[in-house]
């Protein structure tokens, strides 16, 4: 298995920078936040706006990567 480290710029961003990163629609960002597609940092209050966890989508995105991939 092959080992990789990505540089995450910061652990949690807001939903406007995630848009920007990934280059999403932000409807379509708070749709998948939503549906639990995209993980954010536990809230402490409903209606704080969230932070998506870049360090857990980064870990989603290896697993992902590494099922599709026949080594």
């Amino acid at each position: 298995m092959q080992s990789y480290n990505v540089a995450i710029e910061s652990p949690f961003v807001t939903v406007d920078k995630y848009c920007t990163i990934t280059g999403m629609p932000k409807g379509t960002v708070i749709d998948y936040i939503r549906k639990g597609k995209i993980i954010i940092k536990a809230k402490d209050a409903p209606r704080e706006k969230p932070l998506i966890n870049m360090h857990a989508m980064h870990q989603i995105a290896m697993h992902e990567a590494e099922a599709k991939v026949a080594y």
